[in-house]
């Protein structure tokens, strides 16, 4: 799930349906970068996907894990 300033693509497994402001907030971060920023975005993402793939839900779990950790 790469942006399109990053060499991403229209194709379906490429997009991703998020409301307008965690869009804008994403920009051309990769997912996970965008959880790492925004942890409890990834927090919703892990709640509320059901059709994705597991090795991307592992990462955000992880990637929020981490974010939650420096917070600490």
């Amino acid at each position: 799930m790469y942006p399109l300033s990053r060499g991403g693509d229209h194709a379906p497994g490429n997009l991703v349906a998020a409301c307008k402001s965690c869009n804008q907030l994403k920009g051309s971060l990769l997912p996970l970068e965008f959880f790492l920023k925004y942890p409890w975005a990834g927090a919703n993402f892990m709640r509320y996907a059901r059709a994705v793939h597991r090795t991307f839900k592992r990462g955000a779990r992880r990637a929020v894990s981490l974010a939650y950790a420096e917070a600490a």
